[in-house]
């Protein structure tokens, strides 16, 4: 087997509803040279016999156990540790891919010669009905991501090469987050880019992590603290203008791409 160029990282548990859209997505790429990582996070459903299937059926699939704490950032760092890839890509076993996504974002990265890379994103509902479109900033750098996460796991490649692999902070929420800090932190790159296109669809639900608003702020602000190294005081005041992106991005989403794509 040729060395993979991208190595794709994917926890799952308890996937069984989707996790086959989410592999499907990867095989159906433009861009062949990947290898895709699933780990499997103690699920109790068919997650596991789903994988072992696609696993039997194609090479660049590979199952793999957690062998760290329980959660998504130890799923992914296990993921990690078997990567190949010079390129590191992140999709979470319930969303899905657009076809061109890793071939477009490849060629973004190889013409301007960036390292860390990101784009635009779709939202659907659980049963898979289109929401709306997400924009997001040309470029963000650590400054700028304390007012919000901006980068959106699920659209993110990143070169080892330059970067080196870097492992995901141990944090129960927000540990996507927590990654780009040390990223950007890290002094290997100062921005992450925007490839101003479409890439790939999240699936928003209302049982996940991310269904907890309040926990959300909570871990927002431990990021800013313990992975970008602010004060308290100021980390407070960064929160509360995270609170006022969140509504506005909730309420008014049309008035939040047009704002977040001229900063």
């Amino acid at each position: 087997m040729k060395k993979p160029l991208v190595s794709i990282i994917m926890p799952a548990f308890n996937s069984q509803l989707f996790i086959r859209e989410a592999i499907n997505s990867v095989l159906r790429q433009s861009f062949s040279e990947w290898e895709l990582i699933i780990c499997d996070d103690a699920s109790v459903d068919t997650t596991i016999d789903i994988c072992k299937q696609y696993e039997a059926q194609d090479i660049r699939i590979r199952l793999v156990q957690n062998q760290f704490e329980k959660g998504a950032s130890g799923a992914r760092n296990s993921c990690l540790m078997e990567a190949k890839g010079r390129y590191i890509a992140f999709l979470d076993s319930d969303d899905i891919w657009l076809r061109k996504k890793l071939e477009s974002q490849l060629s973004y990265m190889h013409k301007n010669g960036y390292a860390f890379t990101y784009s635009y994103h779709r939202v659907m509902s659980e049963d898979g009905m289109i929401i709306g479109d997400c924009y997001a900033p040309s470029r963000v750098n650590n400054h700028l991501m304390h007012i919000s996460n901006f980068i959106p796991c699920l659209t993110v490649v990143y070169d080892t090469f330059i970067i080196g692999k870097v492992f995901q902070p141990n944090i129960v929420k927000r540990n996507d987050f927590a990654l780009w800090l040390t990223i950007l932190n890290g002094g290997n790159v100062k921005y992450a880019y925007c490839l101003p296109e479409v890439t790939a669809c999240y699936r928003a639900n209302s049982y996940g992590l991310s269904s907890d608003k309040f926990q959300a702020l909570k871990y927002f602000y431990r990021c800013l603290v313990d992975y970008s190294k602010l004060n308290k005081p100021r980390a407070s005041v960064m929160t509360s203008f995270y609170l006022v992106i969140v509504v506005v991005k909730k309420v008014f989403p049309r008035l939040y791409n047009k704002v977040v794509i001229k900063l």
